[in-house]
């Protein structure tokens, strides 16, 4: 995953549909809030917010080349 990248919040997400859609904003590779792999600050869709996310909460629907 990657700047400009689509997202949604994967399938077993109790907010996946309050969240919509959103962008990538920002990327961390290391340790960032207890996630041990890479997270993801994600602007969503339907005035849902700004927040950090990681990898395996997220779901690529499209990418940006």
């Amino acid at each position: 995953m990657k700047i400009g990248d689509l997202v949604r919040k994967v399938w077993t997400s109790q907010v996946r549909d309050a969240a919509g859609l959103g962008l990538v904003i920002e990327a961390h590779a290391g340790l960032l809030a207890g996630n041990p792999g890479p997270s993801y600050k994600v602007q969503w869709s339907n005035d849902y917010g700004t927040f950090w996310a990681s990898e395996d909460k997220l779901e690529r629907v499209s990418e940006n080349r």
